[in-house]
């Protein structure tokens, strides 16, 4: 994706849009709000903006689906909070607590220090919570993304 810089969504929006992309199709805004126990009036709000800024399209009273550049850039999230967990596993943390960490602070990740720790880490396959997908636009990697 040209110019993300994984900064485009706060934290919370970047949740949902990751979730929206594990779960496929289309996805109904009570069963998101359910999910994270929020209010769907809240989700609603959230959604709005993300349509917005052209990651998903929202059909009131149908639920929402990814754009193509909302499922890329919900790989790029699934993606760094992947390696950002990995690294934390490396360091000691227990699988589960490495992903629990990770959310906490992923999006303090610039997509060129994402790329540059994949890099480092050898561009790994698997992570502590799941496949690593590349992109070999992203951080050199052989092939784009599987998915």
């Amino acid at each position: 994706m040209q110019g993300i810089t994984g900064q485009e969504l706060s934290s919370k929006k970047a949740e949902y849009l990751k979730y929206i992309h594990m779960q496929g199709d289309v996805v109904k805004t009570t069963e998101i709000a359910a999910h994270f126990s929020v209010a769907p009036s809240t989700v609603t709000k959230a959604l709005t903006e993300i349509a917005r800024a052209g990651y998903i399209e929202h059909t009131p009273y149908h639920g929402v689906r990814l754009t193509s550049r909302g499922t890329e850039y919900a790989r790029f999230l699934v993606r760094r909070h992947r390696i950002v967990a990995l690294v934390l596993s490396r360091h000691g943390l227990e699988p589960e607590e490495a992903c629990r960490e990770a959310k906490k602070i992923e999006q303090c990740f610039s997509k060129d220090l994402t790329d540059r720790m994949c890099t480092s880490l050898g561009h790994p396959m698997m992570s502590v919570c799941g496949e690593i997908e590349h992109d070999h636009r992203c951080c050199g990697s052989p092939g784009g993304y599987r998915g």
